[in-house]
């Protein structure tokens, strides 16, 4: 069974073709583009990149994630865009990494923004045509154990905006890739608590997930998609009260922790989107929309006042 099926229910039709063994699923999850930018890499071969990019992409869309069937419909859609920025030595590479997942919303043709997130602290080595090995119980590079990483982030937030809790296995799949990185490796740099800016990187973002005082940002993630985006279509004054309710929880996070990874995350995705949903509500729930936004997410509140002159 599919996991839309085990959150939503199916038609008549979608049942009947599951009984007699028609539906054609595949065991791949993601649906992935991958860019990589070469340019300023000298001294090397062009064609390194462009098979670079082959196997990356090959790496993320062929390999099954999970062990939930997923229909070509159903895949999720995201991409990594790989600026490559140094080749200090021969076949190792330092890059900057952005990774970009979407989700779809219920009864409409609309995506939404999942995850928007820029990773500037990757050193990892390849070998042209080498095959990319990976595990998730043990360390094989730091090519594929970033791969994997953000392939297991990107899964888990999507289960998460379908089900309360539903992201946990594949969070704890991203954790243990992170436990798996040998410390005193050179190619362990983002890997680490002191890292990079601060509480910004790869521990910081799992860590928060993980974290039991951080639990309300699932919440607002469940509540946010399912609850609210799933609903627009039918019930639009309902999805965007339980919008709104969402981001009571976010505030919860932003009190604690107002320069955390996760709100970061969210409101790099959502900024956008937040505008246009409150735009279209009636002018007592915009003014709460802004007044709320305005105050958890202050690098963004002169676009938020977009809502009240709309």
């Amino acid at each position: 069974m599919s996991r839309l099926e085990n959150m939503f229910v199916k038609s008549a039709l979608t049942l009947l073709v599951l009984l007699t063994g028609l539906l054609d699923v595949s065991a791949q999850e993601l649906k992935c583009n991958v860019t990589v930018n070469g340019q300023r890499i000298n001294g090397v071969d062009p064609s390194v990149f462009t098979t670079m990019q082959s196997q990356i992409m090959e790496f993320m869309n062929s390999r099954a994630w999970t062990t939930d069937q997923f229909g070509p419909e159903e895949r999720i859609e995201c991409s990594f865009f790989i600026n490559l920025t140094q080749s200090p030595s021969q076949d190792v590479y330092k890059a900057s990494v952005t990774i970009q997942s979407s989700r779809p919303v219920f009864n409409t043709n609309y995506n939404s923004p999942m995850l928007n997130y820029i990773d500037n602290e990757w050193t990892f080595t390849y070998v042209q045509n080498q095959p990319l090995e990976f595990n998730v119980t043990q360390y094989n590079n730091n090519l594929t154990s970033l791969l994997g990483f953000y392939a297991y982030i990107i899964i888990g937030l999507d289960y998460e905006s379908m089900a309360k809790g539903g992201g946990t296995k594949w969070f704890n799949m991203a954790e243990q890739i992170m436990n798996n990185i040998p410390t005193n490796s050179p190619e362990a740099y983002g890997w680490r608590p002191p890292d990079g800016q601060v509480n910004r990187n790869r521990y910081w973002l799992i860590n928060n997930l993980q974290a039991s005082k951080y639990e309300a940002f699932k919440q607002a993630i469940y509540e946010y998609h399912f609850m609210g985006l799933d609903n627009m279509y039918e019930k639009p004054a309902l999805a965007r009260q339980n919008i709104l309710n969402s981001l009571n929880h976010i505030e919860k996070i932003s009190k604690d922790n107002p320069n955390g990874i996760l709100l970061a995350v969210f409101f790099q995705a959502k900024a956008d989107e937040l505008i246009n949903i409150f735009s279209g509500a009636e002018m007592d729930i915009k003014t709460k929309a802004v007044s709320i936004l305005r105050r958890i997410d202050p690098s963004n509140a002169s676009r938020y006042d977009k809502i009240i002159r709309s």
